[in-house]
C-alpha cells in the first residue's frame, strides 16, 4: 500500500489528468447510452445489428468505477452531510417519472398490475437518492 500511495503522490498531475478525462467519458458515455437506450425502447430493431449497447454499458460500469474509487478513499467526502435544495428533488422528481414511464412501456401487457409496478418504481427511483443524501 506505501507504494501505491507514493506512485499516487509522485504523478499526482497525471493522475488528476486521467481523473479529469475519466470524467469526461463517463459523463458522455451516460449520455450515450441513456439515448441508445431510449432509441432502443421505442424503435428495437433500429441499430440492433449494427451497435451493440451492453459494450456501452460495460464501459459505463468500469468508468463509473474509476469515477467512484477516489470518493470512497475520502472519508470526508463520503460522511459529509449534504443540504437537499428544491433543484435536486425537482431532478429526483424527473428521473423517477422517465423511469416509471419506461418500466410502464416494458410491461404493459401485464394490464393494472403495470401502473401499480411502474409506480413502485418510480417512487423507489425518487426516494432513494434522497435517502442516501441523508445517509
Amino acid at each position: 500500500m506505501k507504494y501505491i500511495k507514493s506512485f499516487i503522490e509522485k504523478n499526482s498531475d497525471t493522475f488528476k489528468l486521467f481523473l479529469r478525462i475519466n470524467r469526461l467519458i463517463f459523463l458522455f458515455t451516460t449520455l450515450i447510452y441513456l439515448l441508445l437506450l431510449i432509441i432502443n425502447q421505442f424503435w428495437s430493431e433500429t441499430f440492433k445489428e449494427f451497435l451493440n449497447i451492453n459494450a456501452i454499458f460495460i464501459l459505463l460500469l468500469i468508468s463509473g468505477l474509476l469515477l467512484i474509487l477516489p470518493v470512497l478513499r475520502e472519508k470526508e467526502k463520503v460522511n459529509k452531510k449534504s443540504k437537499l435544495e428544491c433543484a435536486d428533488i425537482l431532478l429526483f422528481l424527473i428521473i423517477g417519472t422517465i423511469c416509471s414511464i419506461l418500466i410502464w412501456i416494458e410491461i404493459k401487457e401485464f394490464g393494472i398490475i403495470s401502473y401499480i409496478i411502474s409506480f413502485i418504481g418510480g417512487v423507489i427511483t425518487f426516494v432513494l437518492p434522497i435517502l442516501l443524501i441523508y445517509n
